[in-house]
């Protein structure tokens, strides 16, 4: 048995460890409470952009679609991996390397050339243990992203896109649903077509739940042609207009898919400390049954040693 000293130093250890953790889950929950707000509030940009897209798809002639709308042969495809910069966040991270190595082993098998980019320091690492080669490595979006800070991403991903460097752009990221589900998932960024455009929406609005009330007031409408009928009037011309508002919804969508990367973050870490917290808590607890009963046998093994001497001087 360990005695009273080695029990007192592991209480002493686990108490440390706890206030830490306690610590960590106190800036995470505050943290989290402000990514939330942040990816929420952006949820109906994001819908609306996204709608926006296939409307402009739907209505706009063939000979005016632009590149960014329109599929092609597959010769290569961008892989965006995106985790976070820091750990203690559970499972986070390694969900999300997981659901890319599965991407990533099919093209393998496939034999399609890919490409690959990481956002955040962890599949940085992660990658680069394994000597997989990466075309660009991004930190630094582990709080609250904003606009400026994600665009430089969007716009490697659209001129790569224009420039042939490659066909077809898949973002790997953590979808936040709530608090305590963090869901990985594969979104399809570019080429947007209809299909993808569709997809997208339904993985931003959750079925159920508290935070699809937050959009229950407004109703996103998969099916544009039974809410209203009218053609684009393009004014000066459309390939101008198309040039400059495609690629600026396109930054909102990748924007986007940061922010629920964030939040997501934010709240597994917290849930990860929380656990943490309360497995130290009941650790000092059975440490501290183990302590009482390593100093109850030690005064008895006391109390029999005083007794037999007295009985031997007696003797």
């Amino acid at each position: 048995m360990p005695s009273t000293r080695d029990i007192k130093r592991r209480i002493r250890s686990v108490k440390n460890t706890s206030q830490i953790t306690k610590a960590m889950e106190v800036v995470s929950a505050t943290k989290m409470r402000k990514s939330q707000q942040f990816a929420l509030s952006a949820r109906p940009y994001a819908v609306t952009s996204l709608e926006m897209l296939k409307n402009l798809f739907l209505r706009t002639p063939e000979s005016h679609i632009p590149p960014l709308l329109t599929a092609r042969p597959i010769q290569n495809s961008l892989v965006v991996v995106i985790t976070s910069d820091k750990g203690l966040a559970g499972a986070f991270n390694a969900n999300m390397l997981k659901k890319a190595e599965a991407m990533l082993a099919e093209y393998k098998v496939l034999r399609r050339p890919y490409i690959l980019v990481t956002v955040g320091k962890k599949a940085k690492e992660y990658f680069e243990r394994r000597n997989e080669p990466i075309r660009e490595a991004h930190i630094g979006y582990g709080d609250y992203a904003t606009p400026e800070e994600t665009q430089p991403i969007a716009d490697m991903m659209i001129q790569g896109f224009l420039a042939g460097a490659w066909d077809e752009a898949h973002a790997i990221y953590t979808n936040f649903r709530s608090t305590l589900i963090q869901q990985a998932k594969t979104e399809k960024i570019l080429p947007a077509t209809q299909e993808s455009i569709e997809e997208a929406i339904r993985g931003i609005l959750p079925e159920r739940g508290r935070f699809a009330e937050s959009s229950s007031s407004t109703t996103y409408n998969l099916q544009p042609t039974n809410s209203y009928q009218y053609e684009y009037l393009f004014e000066p011309s459309p390939a101008e207009i198309l040039a400059a508002l495609v690629p600026q919804l396109i930054r909102i969508h990748v924007h986007h898919v940061i922010l629920e990367s964030n939040a997501s973050e934010h709240s597994a870490r917290m849930i990860a400390m929380k656990n943490a917290s309360d497995n130290a808590k009941e650790l000092m607890e059975t440490l501290g049954l183990a302590y009482n009963k390593a100093r109850q046998a030690g005064i008895t093994s006391e109390l029999i040693e005083v007794t037999a001497g007295s009985e031997t001087t007696h003797a």
